[in-house]
């Protein structure tokens, strides 16, 4: 098994698109087909099935996409190894990250490594915590960092940030002059929530649910930046950590209500895989944003 082809492979399955993939890898889309297809004939079956929009795993492509990327991460980390002196680590390394921590997190831990580590190169993935678990699992990502609202360490974790719950909406709005707001309050309030699946609004709708009335939900968006456009142009409001939209309120576009009876405590954890070793760039990486977490770890008060 030739590593290229391994590459092609896990670079098609990755871009859902042969053509893309090709742009990826900077070569001719032709030549990517035909290193697919000779790791086809090494397997014995085939490993995409073409769509209308690109390309789909077949059963088998599921089945060996988790170790090809585990081969392939392995094989390009034996390279950096060997080519980095033990001192200066090199290499790429793959963070999947929720909007929290890519605000909070990113901006300064690629500040400090194009110091301290210019040999390391970030590849960050953004999605909300569903989306980032998943990513941890089909091992598309080396370090994740995503949130959860429950008791219960995850495997291989270490907890590193915690934050309470707001109801963050425009200044002008009339509840931004308040401190709190209990949670059975936000029946008359348009939200913009993150869209389902998503653990924070799944565990909102249960809380007002056990509270015998129904949140007034008129968005669910896929990013928060989709979420804060709709805020700018609408009374919608929508219920975070007041971290995830520090900026605007500090800018005094929006404010920050903190969520009373129940109050909701927002966990950020750092998970690694449990199939291979991390590589020594990514154990940089990881003391670096365990660094900076720590010194986020007690904000001050939300401005208002």
């Amino acid at each position: 098994m030739e590593l290229r082809h391994l590459r092609a492979f896990v670079e098609v399955a990755t871009q859902g698109s042969y053509v893309r993939a090709a742009n990826s890898l900077g070569i001719a889309q032709s030549a990517l087909s035909r290193q697919v297809a000779a790791l086809e004939r090494e397997v014995g079956g085939r490993l995409f099935h073409r769509t209308g929009r690109g390309v789909a795993l077949t059963e088998i492509g599921e089945r060996v996409l988790p170790q090809g990327r585990a081969l392939l991460a392995d094989a390009i980390a034996f390279e950096q190894a060997a080519r980095s002196p033990a001192d200066r680590p090199a290499g790429e390394v793959t963070i999947g990250v929720v909007p929290v921590a890519s605000r909070t997190l990113l901006a300064t831990l690629t500040a400090q490594l194009r110091d301290d580590y210019p040999g390391i190169r970030l590849r960050v993935l953004e999605g909300y915590s569903g989306q980032v678990e998943e990513w941890l699992t089909s091992q598309r990502v080396d370090i994740a960092i995503y949130n959860r609202y429950r008791r219960g360490r995850p495997a291989n974790s270490e907890a590193i940030m915690r934050a309470d719950t707001h109801l963050v909406l425009r200044s002008s709005h009339p509840i931004a002059r308040a401190r709190e707001v209990p949670l059975r309050a936000l029946a008359e309030v348009p939200l913009a929530l993150p869209v389902r699946p998503n653990s924070l609004t799944n565990l909102l709708t249960g809380l007002a649910a056990a509270q015998h009335f129904e949140l007034d939900i008129r968005l669910e968006g896929s990013s928060t930046s989709l979420i804060g456009e709709a805020m700018r142009a609408s009374d919608l409001a929508t219920i975070s950590p007041a971290q995830v939209f520090a900026r605007e309120i500090a800018s005094g576009e929006f404010s920050a209500v903190r969520i009373v009876r129940p109050a909701i405590e927002q966990t950020t954890w750092m998970s690694f895989g449990l199939h291979r070793a991390l590589s020594a760039a990514a154990q940089i990486v990881t003391r670096q944003i365990r660094k900076l977490a720590a010194q986020r770890r007690k904000p001050g008060p939300a401005k208002r």
